[in-house]
């Protein structure tokens, strides 16, 4: 076995992949756009707020509570952030609270084909027209540090008024420019319930629009906020939340995380062109709502849902890294195209591998905050993590070692143990549709240059199908 642990090491420094077998270390970082440099500048001259968007790798909670809990290490959070009671729209509730409705509410969100309710960057929203309707949050941990909770709905003169009960006080309401606003109640008691219940304030409210529930400590000041929608692509949340901008700007974040392209990564009649000049557009809106906010990109990671490959998966992440905005690769830190199937033999993915499980997603969101701090805040002690992480990754690299191939892409590299020397074959790649130097590039950590080094008889604005690329 250490004999061959030591040839997977020398193979696989040799291909240039120079820490893990699967798990690309050198490949974990953040490529930076001017926007994250400036947020280096005021991390510690004044409050950072974060709002994280996307599918259900980010409504499940597993990856996001990991950015939670890293960025607590080195600034106290000042809550939960927006939280949505899902089962009321018939999804799963979160990580904080189960939430149980009295009355008649009807739950949209962004994945309806037309959503009969109005809906912001939370993607979901329940309505009611009946004002002795009710909510109750049952805490999951009666031990949350909140002294405030925040109220998000459509705050106009139709609207019935929430209403917390005798252990809370009413401090203020904000509004925004439309029709978004929350109301802020002070905490008084230790419940560990809380009953959202209506007031028909005067003759002309007649429904209530909830979008979202906050659990707020006023002692710290790092907020959070994790809005994922199950299912959803980035054209659902474009196309169906029209309050997005509203909401977004009453946050008012100074990071905004961009988590989608899983889903998109399966639909074979996908352009990605046309979606990527929309993102492009949506993000340049972001930017002109929030001056100076930093927008970081991350890819989706490697899956395949019910064994169908993502087809459009290496195209959407070629044009990711070319918008006007910082980069995560996350799908390359997996160890690139291919690289689920070891994460899912070492028991990191669900049974349907388009979800992973707790463990795969908390790595994941170690992973990423190992980056995000490194080059936020180079001066962190991130030891710790790390330690983690290389505790997360050693079955990866077991379930590899205990192969007899090592399978890249549509290239077998034979791994072989002679007694007396090594013999290690030059690796090719053979070019299927859809390949370009980039996305090759990618699958195998190596750089785009590097392969036009060893490839220089082949135009790099025109492969073939059936073309070999030398890779080493």
């Amino acid at each position: 076995m250490r004999k061959i642990l030591f040839f997977l090491f020398v193979a696989y420094s040799v291909l240039g992949q120079t820490d893990s077998t699967v798990v690309c270390l050198p490949c974990n970082q953040i490529v930076e756009d001017p926007a994250f440099g400036k947020l280096k500048e005021a991390w510690n001259k004044r409050p950072i707020k974060i709002v994280h968007i996307g599918d259900s790798h980010i409504q499940i909670g597993h990856f996001s509570a990991q950015i939670r809990a890293q960025l607590s290490t080195v600034a106290a959070l000042n809550g939960t952030g927006i939280t949505f009671p899902y089962s009321l729209a018939k999804s799963v509730d979160g990580a904080w609270y189960k939430s149980k409705a009295a009355g008649q509410w009807v739950g949209d969100n962004i994945l309806s084909t037309k959503p009969k309710l109005e809906l912001g960057v939370t993607g979901y929203s329940i309505k009611t027209v009946d004002s002795s309707a009710s909510i109750s949050f049952q805490l999951r941990d009666a031990l949350i540090d909140f002294s405030e909770v925040k109220i998000w709905y459509q705050l106009d003169s139709l609207s019935y008024q929430p209403d917390l009960g005798s252990d809370f006080t009413l401090l203020d309401k904000v509004k925004g420019e439309g029709k978004l606003g929350y109301v802020r109640f002070k905490r008084k008691g230790k419940s560990s319930t809380i009953q959202l219940k209506l007031i028909k304030h005067d003759s002309l409210a007649r429904e209530f629009q909830f979008h979202g529930i906050e659990f707020v400590s006023s002692t710290a000041s790092f907020e959070y906020h994790s809005l994922g929608v199950v299912g959803a692509q980035f054209t659902h949340l474009i196309q169906h939340a029209t309050l997005w901008k509203e909401q977004l700007q009453l946050i008012n974040p100074d990071v905004v995380i961009f988590s989608y392209g899983t889903n998109e990564a399966y639909n074979g009649n996908l352009d990605v062109a046309y979606y990527s000049k929309q993102v492009g557009r949506f993000l340049d809106e972001i930017r002109m709502l929030l001056p100076s906010v930093s927008i970081v990109v991350t890819s989706p990671p490697d899956t395949r849902s019910r064994n169908r490959i993502p087809k459009k998966q290496i195209e959407i992440i070629e044009a990711q890294s070319k918008w006007k905005s910082s980069f995560y690769d996350l799908n390359k830190v997996m160890g690139g195209f291919n690289s689920f199937q070891p994460w899912f033999d070492s028991n990191y993915f669900l049974k349907d591998k388009l979800h992973l499980n707790k463990a795969g997603y908390q790595l994941q969101g170690k992973l990423f905050m190992l980056a995000f701090l490194n080059q936020l805040k180079p001066q962190v002690d991130v030891r710790a993590l790390k330690a983690e992480i290389d505790g997360g990754i050693q079955s990866i690299r077991k379930r590899v070692v205990n192969q007899d191939t090592v399978v890249k892409d549509s290239v077998e590299v034979e791994v072989l143990v002679p007694r007396k020397k090594i013999v290690l074959s030059t690796v090719f790649h053979t070019v299927k549709k859809g390949d370009t130097f980039y996305s090759i590039a990618a699958r195998y950590h190596v750089t785009v240059k590097s392969l036009q080094a060893k490839n220089r008889q082949v135009k790099s604005s025109a492969l073939q199908l059936g073309d070999r690329i030398r890779i080493k």
